[in-house]
């Protein structure tokens, strides 16, 4: 099925309207909420890229947006603001190798960490950020973006976020990469729901309580010095869960290395 879609960096207005039109159609975006053409044009002439994929006919069905950064101590690395796919595509690939084109640039610049927020309470993308990407957790921020938001993804809760660490030359992110999952015990575990979406539809005060439970859960473990660098899914269908581990800050100590 990836096979099918070819991911290239976008460079013409025409790619950036693209990218328009999926924020609209991906996160139900009114116009206040999406990052314009302009955005994107000044991202690319200031250090940022986007790259899309595309279908046989030159559709665009997914993008990543990626920023310039620079850490406190003015070290630079990129922030992922951006990424999506259409609904029907999800699952085939295409955000994963949307997320290793933006490694193979970092990887050219020579820029060593690309940072991104996901929503905790979604398991299919903590999957496809820890598990195949090998990204790791240290910060938690609740209600990131507050209640402003106009995508109908995100009412009735508030808008929590985790911040996902790729220390893009490391050996963890290679092993990951490859397809190969540690294999050390973690220390603790905070369960996820398989699909909040449908209890949201369900039952949005039981949504609202998984909330404020994986919300307590990482507060505590991230506060005790522990990390998030792995997830499992139960094979019966049951609940995920977040795996925590003893933080050695071995990424950067590889990445250094490297």
């Amino acid at each position: 099925m990836t096979s099918e879609y070819t991911i290239r960096e976008c460079t013409t207005i025409e790619d950036f309207a693209g990218c328009i039109n999926l924020q609209r159609v991906v996160w139900q975006f009114e116009d206040l909420d999406v990052t314009p053409v302009r955005g994107f044009v000044v991202a690319r002439n200031s250090g940022g890229f986007t790259y899309g994929a595309f279908d046989a006919h030159d559709q665009m069905v997914g993008f990543a947006h990626a920023l310039p950064a620079f850490t406190p101590e003015q070290k630079p690395y990129y922030y992922s603001q951006m990424m999506a796919v259409l609904s029907h595509l999800r699952n085939t690939g295409i955000g994963a190798r949307l997320k290793l084109a933006q490694r193979d640039h970092a990887l050219r610049t020579g820029i060593p960490l690309i940072t991104w927020t996901f929503d905790p309470l979604q398991s299919r993308n903590a999957y496809l950020n820890i598990i195949k990407l090998g990204g790791v957790v240290r910060t938690y921020k609740i209600n990131f973006y507050g209640h402003a938001s106009s995508s109908t993804l995100h009412r009735g809760l508030d808008t929590d976020r985790l911040f996902v660490e790729w220390w893009v030359n490391s050996q963890h992110v290679a092993d990951a990469v490859a397809g190969k999952r540690r294999t050390d015990a973690p220390v603790a575990s905070v369960e996820v729901p398989r699909d909040i979406e449908a209890i949201k539809h369900r039952n949005m005060q039981e949504a609202q309580n998984w909330q404020a439970q994986i919300r307590a859960g990482f507060q505590k473990y991230l506060s005790e010095g522990l990390y998030c660098a792995g997830f499992e899914t139960d094979a019966d269908g049951g609940h995920s869960r977040y795996l925590f581990y003893k933080d050695e800050h071995q990424e950067e100590k590889e990445s250094a290395r490297g």
